[in-house]
């Protein structure tokens, strides 16, 4: 019975995203609109950072409060879940009270991450450099490697523009992409034979 849940629920998924491909220009309208959001939010990156630290310092807090309740009302792994609490309303307040400090911390975080996954990356790219795709693994690799130096190297002075300006590029890549499989050419179908 699980299979077949899981298979309905890839069908409606699928299905959406069938009916939105089946008017090509709703999704048209939707990539446009992301991409206008996204080049006026890449004007404004310090000010998206902030805002999406802040929210998440909000999403902490409540995460922190269900844990709360899951403490009090299941017996076994209470010691868990009121450690886990206790964290994530920490950090959720400290996030809400001080964004612009939290802001520097991801930023330092995430920068850490892409320098640590790049030399891993790396590692990976030199031991299988004789294999297809070799040249892209170290490109790759490059690529996690120098993103992580910079933002490194520029902390705390980088935090200002490196989350608000990842997320506006997220979404003018997303809005690039739903365009491009909006306008692509159809395909015959099953209804259309």
């Amino acid at each position: 019975m699980d299979a077949n849940n899981q298979e309905e629920r890839n069908f409606c998924a699928c299905n959406v995203g069938c009916r939105l491909m089946s008017r090509p220009w709703v999704a048209c309208v939707l990539a446009v609109l992301e991409l206008v959001l996204g080049f006026i939010l890449l004007s404004f990156p310090l000010m998206l950072g902030l805002s999406a630290v802040w929210v998440s310092g909000f999403v902490l807090g409540v995460a922190g409060l269900v844990r709360l309740v899951q403490c009090i009302t299941r017996r076994e792994d209470r010691w868990w879940n009121l450690l886990a609490a206790v964290l994530y309303l920490v950090v959720g307040v400290f996030t809400v009270l001080m964004p612009m400090l939290s802001m520097e911390w991801w930023t330092l975080f995430i920068g850490a991450c892409l320098f640590t996954v790049g030399i891993m990356r790396m590692g990976v790219a030199i031991g299988m450099r004789r294999s297809n795709g070799g040249f892209w693994r170290f490109f790759n690799a490059l690529i996690s490697l120098v993103l992580g130096v910079m933002i490194i190297w520029g902390w705390p002075e980088s935090s200002a523009w490196f989350i608000g300006t990842l997320i506006a590029v997220e979404m003018i890549f997303s809005g690039w992409t739903l365009m491009f499989l909006a306008l692509a050419p159809r395909g015959e179908t099953s209804e259309n034979q």
